[in-house]
């Protein structure tokens, strides 16, 4: 590649000065910033977009995925208070855990401001000097130009670990096999027209897709893709309801062999995406009557990213682990979501689920990478191989991520100490005071011994049409 010389300034400004930095303002910056500001922590949390939530609200990610045991979510905490919030502005769809995305950016700021976070928006990190094991500033870009923020510790919630490549830690990426990360994916929703609706498919409180209709839509998708009018390597039309009743939210477009941590791939991932966009919804308004006078509701504001890097932490979370619902001493998050993995080369989704009534745990070493001492990741991008990524790579446990990092760096903080120092039963019993459902532990050396359900056909793809109804 071509090189050009230029000369970057030397002496920079620095913006601020405190306890903590994190660096990203999705679910798991969210969990992070608001528990160490609980803490008792100075906290500054760095946005690159002018508002908080992440693939929730800029990736238009719908709804929030389960991660459940019997019945109750195992996300209880942070998480859980957003979604109430969420719920308060009238932004959740009753019975379920569909979420209007403007609203959930409400109820976001709403946490940090509360817990005393400092808020930067419209600011990215762009370099991470480090020597000796700490990373001694981030230089931030933004309408500004250079500056630099510094902290005794910092989170790293980028959710493509940026913070912790920049700063020159170790990290994996992509399937073991061909080296792809899992498709990108760009929501959109379409808004129905009413006299497109039959009576029978509406009540006075809400619209439903029957299964009738659900396999009109399908059909439609598969004969277009034979003939070429949709270019999308998706084996099916993936939907869901909306908070708005003749709203449908669709989690279908896909795009292969594209990297979101390289800047030119990702634009043109951008435009692939509305590319698919711009079929689906042609294909859909010529042969389904449902969609047939159907109008552009909403394009998110940037294509969804489901994998990037993995930084390699303290401890490697694997496929072994999830099958076997490994325990730790040390855990941070309780995880039942299945393995699910959409192709990263083209069609077909893998889903993997754990018995009914097993579960297996993050351990606080995953989120410490090997080479920096006062660095925690909390994100999707924690220390674990491709297949356990898929697994609680969702949302709900993102944020419980971010909790139990924003926690220890509070802990840090107060004892003077480096994040990596902190010791994880104390970081597990403190998150149990603050309301985390974790669970006692008997012998790390034990593994419960469980069979996964087979691999094969998403169920939620399966069980789509049923979430109209929901």
């Amino acid at each position: 590649m071509e090189t050009f010389k230029v000369q970057l300034p030397t002496d920079l400004p620095v913006w601020a000065h405190t306890d903590v930095v994190v660096v990203g303002g999705g679910p798991g910056g969210i969990g992070a910033a608001v528990a160490a500001a609980r803490g008792g922590a100075k906290v500054l949390l760095v946005e690159h977009y002018g508002f908080l939530g992440g693939m929730a609200t800029a990736g238009e990610v719908n709804p929030f995925m389960p991660n459940h045991l019997d019945g109750k979510s195992l996300d209880c905490g942070i998480f859980t208070e957003w979604v109430d919030r969420i719920a308060s502005y009238g932004g959740l769809r009753n019975g379920s855990r569909v979420f209007d995305p403007n609203v959930a950016r409400l109820a976001a700021e709403d946490l940090c401001i509360e817990a005393g976070v400092q808020l930067l928006y419209h600011h990215r990190a762009v370099h991470v000097p480090a020597a000796n094991r700490n990373i001694q500033a981030i230089v931030l870009h933004s309408k500004s130009g250079l500056g630099v923020v510094k902290a005794h510790t910092y989170i790293d919630s980028t959710g493509d670990g940026d913070v912790a490549a920049l700063s020159g830690c170790e990290f994996q990426a992509g399937d073991e096999e061909t080296g792809h990360s899992q498709p990108m994916t760009l929501c959109f929703k379409l808004k129905l027209a009413r006299e497109d609706i039959p009576a029978s498919l509406q009540d006075e409180h809400l619209f439903k897709i029957s299964g009738d209709q659900f396999e009109l839509i399908q059909a439609a998708y598969l004969r277009a893709v034979a003939d070429g009018r949709i270019q999308c390597p998706r084996e099916n039309v993936l939907l869901f309801p909306s908070v708005e009743k003749d709203v449908v939210h669709f989690n279908t477009t896909r795009v292969i062999h594209k990297s979101a941590t390289n800047g030119a791939e990702l634009s043109d991932a951008e435009m692939e995406g509305r590319s698919q966009l711009r079929q689906i919804w042609k294909v859909l308004r010529d042969d389904v009557p449902l969609f047939r006078h159907s109008t552009l509701h909403s394009i998110a504001p940037q294509i969804g990213v489901r994998e990037t890097r993995r930084v390699v932490g303290r401890y490697y979370l694997t496929l072994e682990d999830y099958i076997n619902g490994r325990r730790f001493s040390d855990a941070v998050a309780r995880v039942t979501y299945p393995i699910d993995i959409h192709n990263p080369n083209g069609k077909g989704t893998v889903i993997r689920h754990l018995p009914k009534g097993s579960w297996y745990e993050i351990p606080w070493r995953t989120l410490l990478p090997n080479a920096i001492d006062n660095l925690a990741i909390a994100s999707r991008c924690i220390s674990a191989d491709h297949a356990t990524h898929s697994s609680f790579r969702v949302m709900p446990p993102v944020c419980s991520i971010g909790q139990a990092a924003g926690t220890a760096a509070a802990i840090a903080v107060s004892k003077g100490i480096s994040i990596s120092a902190v010791d994880g039963r104390e970081l597990n019993q403190s998150l149990r005071r603050a309301g985390r459902n974790l669970v006692d532990f008997d012998s790390e050396t034990s593994i419960k011994p469980t069979t996964p359900v087979p691999s094969g056909e998403s169920k939620r793809d399966r069980l789509a049409a049923q979430h109209f109804s929901a």
